[in-house]
């Protein structure tokens, strides 16, 4: 397989280890338009501050949890003019690649910085990801061949799907000096390839689908009245094929419309399965139009009726993806001044998200920019009904002033759009879980470094709840027990005085303390394993 290298890969291939994990601290939350210090624990969240950081501090919550990625990064164009900076000389990329990559920075190509920025960021990402969740990635042909060739490696290639191609722009393309470009793409791939909870990502058979095995096939089809056409012109079907079957009657109503020979002497329904009674009603119940057509009877699928496959910038009223002229009437409708030059429209990302999302999913975006995603992860809950939740990151100063005050007002409604309603909790990036010496930061709080220790240990989130056991005690995972023997004040021990205040049972206890006075063997006898703070804390 290919592989792209460029001036300080090297120092950044592994560099998303070395990030110091952070603790997220709560600035306010916001509840169907009241504000408060309050967290409102909805699962919505808007972070401030480096995104790479901030990658690293949802890992004990979120790690193998997100269904549904969707970025915008830079696409180093070179414009320094934008609100969002679209170029990686942006101071605080040359403070990081300074920090990082060291004195070999200064002989960087501006693709060569790009790549640097990425690789560490897709490397969480990936992380983040669920085993089902899928990723896409806007990006225009600058650095398209390099973002694939990163991709394939982090992600694997087998596990890429598609360069989807969005026109951002009624405009057409010109040759002049200065050509216009009108053509972005969307760079998907899976986190595991075919995985059976796709819409839409793969192709139903036999043997995955129970409604279309032998022994389910119905001899008769009936259709509602106004399901069907009967035409001798060209139109768009399916030619009858392997996959079809027999089919002796068919029903329009009360009116039988084939029946032995009458219309033909077999009737075969081409499809890419095999039909029942039960999936050609779900057909017709999404509106797809039958056509007879000789010995044919196929699905016609029409403009209005086209789901799921790639996204086009005409679907229908509710799949319209839009250009960047209507996201940026949008965005001035919400905040009645013009705000970005090219902004993404809701439309896009709703497409791009309902892919593959579904009751509960998370969807996250850590290039938020303006907060598209917020708005389409709203809207979409909105019009089908499924509770879905949104994450977004945006490292600039204005992730309060329009990232988050765009999804406020969503919510409460602009304009002449009626409010989505919902809830979020706006953090900042707060102090690192360790000092530069090593040691525990008391600053952050017990409860932080304990969600640290257990996500450690089992790569799971910590979820606090009542317990019969002593205040150390964390959780039981896999008839493990964990605690946590720690006090910001004074140094603690394991001694038989602790384990004779533990009360969980199980075949195996980790007791992380300051020191430990029970003997090798007695620890070996009873499983027992002893680890030290904060030497014995993993740092990953």
């Amino acid at each position: 397989m290919p592989s792209l290298h460029w001036i300080g890969k090297d120092k950044v291939i592994n560099h998303h280890m070395d990030v110091p994990f952070r603790v997220l601290e709560h600035s306010y939350g916001f509840d169907n338009g009241t504000q408060s210090a309050t967290e409102t624990k909805s699962g919505n969240k808007i972070i401030h501050g480096d995104n790479l950081e901030a990658l690293k501090s949802l890992l004990p919550e979120y790690e193998g949890e997100i269904k549904c990625i969707y970025i915008d990064p830079p696409y180093n164009t070179g414009n320094e003019n934008w609100v969002y900076n679209d170029n990686v000389n942006d101071p605080k990329i040359r403070k990081w690649l300074g920090q990082v990559v060291g004195k070999e920075s200064d002989d960087l190509s501006r693709h060569d910085k790009w790549c640097c920025m990425m690789y560490p960021r897709l490397k969480l990402l990936h992380k983040l990801l669920a085993d089902d969740g899928a990723i896409f990635i806007s990006i225009d042909d600058i650095e398209l061949s390099n973002l694939k060739l990163i991709m394939d490696e982090i992600f694997g290639a087998g596990n890429f799907i598609e360069y989807f191609s969005w026109h951002k722009t009624y405009s057409p393309s010109n040759l002049s000096y200065k050509s216009k470009k009108c053509l972005e793409y969307v760079l998907c791939y899976e986190k595991k390839r075919n995985n059976k909870r796709y819409k839409g990502l793969y192709k139903v058979n036999e043997a995955d689908n129970p409604l279309i095995k032998s022994n389910n096939q119905k001899k008769v089809l009936r259709f509602p009245k106004d399901s069907v056409e009967s035409t001798m012109e060209e139109d768009c079907f399916f030619q009858a094929g392997k996959y079809g079957t027999k089919v002796n009657e068919v029903v329009l109503q009360n009116d039988v419309w084939f029946k032995d020979g009458k219309f033909s002497d077999d009737l075969i329904l081409e499809s890419k399965f095999i039909w029942t009674q039960e999936n050609l009603e779900n057909e017709i119940e999404r509106k797809t139009k039958i056509i007879f057509k000789g010995k044919s009877l196929a699905p016609r699928y029409d403009k209005a009726t086209y789901d799921p496959e790639v996204p086009r910038n005409l679907v229908d009223a509710n799949d319209y993806v839009g250009t960047t002229e209507e996201g940026g009437v949008i965005l001035k409708e919400i905040f009645g001044k013009k705000m970005f030059d090219y902004p993404k429209t809701p439309t896009l990302i709703q497409y791009l998200i309902n892919f593959i999302s579904d009751e509960n999913s998370i969807v996250l975006d850590s290039f938020s920019g303006s907060g598209t995603t917020a708005q389409a992860v709203l809207n979409l809950s909105k019009r089908d009904g499924k509770k879905r939740n949104f994450i977004l990151i945006e490292m600039e100063d204005y992730a309060e002033t329009i990232t988050a005050e765009r999804v406020k007002r969503v919510i409460n409604g602009y304009s002449d759009t009626e409010g989505t309603g919902g809830s979020f909790d706006f953090y900042e990036i707060g102090e690192p879980l360790f000092n530069e010496d090593g040691n525990l930061n008391e600053n952050v709080g017990v409860e932080k470094m304990r969600n640290y220790i257990f996500y450690t240990e089992t790569k799971k989130p910590l979820a606090e709840s009542k317990h019969k056991d002593n205040k150390h005690f964390l959780s039981k995972f896999n008839d493990t027990a964990y605690y946590f023997n720690y006090q910001a004040d004074k140094a603690t021990t394991l001694n038989h005085a602790f384990l004779s205040t533990m009360k969980t049972k199980a075949e195996q206890y980790v007791i992380y303390a300051d020191k430990c006075l029970l003997t090798k063997e007695f620890m070996a006898k009873n499983n027992i394993v002893f680890k030290k703070i904060p030497r014995d804390i993993t740092k990953f």
